[in-house]
């Protein structure tokens, strides 16, 4: 993506829509929105392996229980690091402990809402409708 949606994440559909939050299209129509949310699905299990891997090497991130009580800047640079140590420990062979592996499970860090409850801003929903038309058409 262009530098014009600089911090997007990717959430599931139980999340409101949001300018800074994608979310799958709850009953798409055309093509684009179900190439949209094929590419949505493939990057979100990305995430979450990627998630499971990091919390069963790093029992910081696992016992958190999907929260890590500092800043976010202080967030971002414990999960950084601990992508950098994951990424030598691959490198140099380091095995999982046993009782770890990669199967476990991915713990949200915010509880999510019920849509009906929280409407989507018309200016966020043209911002998702925006990235499908220019990346998914």
């Amino acid at each position: 993506m262009s530098n014009r949606y600089p911090s997007i994440f990717a959430g599931d559909s139980g999340y409101p829509n949001l300018s800074w939050l994608l979310t799958p299209v709850r009953n798409p129509r055309t093509r684009a929105e179900e190439r949209y949310n094929e590419a949505h699905g493939q990057t979100r299990r990305i995430i979450e392996q990627t998630s499971g891997l990091l919390k069963a090497r790093f029992r910081c991130l696992h016992l958190t229980g999907g929260s890590l009580y500092y800043s976010p800047k202080k967030v971002y640079q414990v999960i950084v690091a601990c992508c950098m140590w994951h990424n030598l420990a691959l490198r140099r062979q380091v095995p999982f402990l046993q009782e770890d592996g990669p199967d476990v499970g991915l713990v949200a860090a915010v509880e999510p809402v019920d849509s009906e409850e929280e409407e989507a801003e018309e200016e966020d929903i043209d911002k998702k409708n925006n990235i499908i038309m220019q990346y998914f058409q």
